[in-house]
């Protein structure tokens, strides 16, 4: 999914966002346009709390456990 689409089922504007982040709306848009690759971590973990959302991490193992890996 998208990061347009996490905030649009948010119903947040990027402005909104953006004020929640601390920053300007153009960089939310800037943000949004990105491939999610592209966006760091802590860019990443800054957007989604300001959708009320956490990152959360999984780990595959070779047998096909899934396991979360969660920050100190």
């Amino acid at each position: 999914m998208r990061l347009v689409e996490l905030r649009e089922r948010a119903g947040l504007t990027q402005a909104e966002v953006a004020a929640r982040m601390g920053t300007a709306q153009p960089n939310v848009s800037r943000l949004e346009c990105l491939p999610v690759r592209e966006v760091s971590q802590r860019q990443l973990r800054r957007y989604l709390s300001a959708l009320g959302a956490d990152l959360v991490l999984v780990a595959t193992t070779s047998a096909g456990d899934e396991i979360a890996l969660t920050a100190p």
